[in-house]
């Protein structure tokens, strides 16, 4: 995947979809801009991103992928056979500087079944660093720097954890795209702006993935 430059990125987060109703764009909100209409400086709008299936960011992220199945820790843990505690085989193929989001969905329980992202995965956390490879490595083995209770709470009502990314040019380009995302959009998993976690309201939106 061809290195995205931020420029790129930020006139390509212009908005999300939520059924038939689109969120106001990020990049116009930031430029105090909405449907043609003026807002001051002052405006703090903020969008919960588990509302939004579908975003027009999506196109500079990979495709969803499984991180962790709901039943990987716990197979694991009990020594069953041919079990890992994460999918190693669904990581980004090498180390590279970027930004990522974390998603819950679910997995019917047929291995064959035809999985569709844009209806079976919530965002719910958005980070970056300069090894994303490594990151969800360590988020595969032990969970990384999010609460256990964020994981047992997903993994007790039969939902997995998804990954996806989009490689950057630097950890300021990855950083700066982050702090945008974050100063408009309220992942259910950060704090920083985003203040509390809201772990506990995703299990208001599982039930219509």
């Amino acid at each position: 995947m061809a290195k995205l430059k931020f420029n790129h990125i930020r006139h390509t987060i212009i908005s999300t979809q939520k059924s038939t109703t689109i969120m106001p764009g990020i990049s116009q909100l930031l430029n105090n801009r909405l449907i043609g209409k003026k807002f001051s400086s002052a405006v703090s709008t903020m969008f919960k991103r588990e509302d939004y299936k579908l975003t027009i960011h999506d196109i500079v992220f990979s495709k969803w992928r499984n991180l962790i199945r709901h039943n990987d820790w716990k197979d694991f843990n009990n020594r069953k056979e041919r079990v890992r505690r994460y999918r190693h085989e669904d990581l980004p193929p090498q180390r590279c500087t970027g930004l990522y989001e974390l998603g819950v969905g679910v997995i019917g329980q047929d291995q064959g079944q035809n999985f569709d992202p844009d209806n079976n995965v919530l965002g719910v956390y958005v980070g970056q660093c300069v090894d994303v490879r490594s990151r969800l490595q360590d988020y595969g083995r032990r969970g990384g720097h999010l609460p256990s209770g964020l994981y047992e709470d997903i993994f007790s009502e039969g939902y997995s954890v998804f990954y996806r990314w989009a490689p950057m040019g630097s950890k300021w380009e990855a950083a700066a795209i982050e702090g945008m995302l974050l100063s408009k959009v309220d992942y259910a998993w950060n704090t920083c702006s985003n203040g509390e976690r809201r772990h506990l309201e995703l299990p208001k939106k599982l039930p219509s993935l």
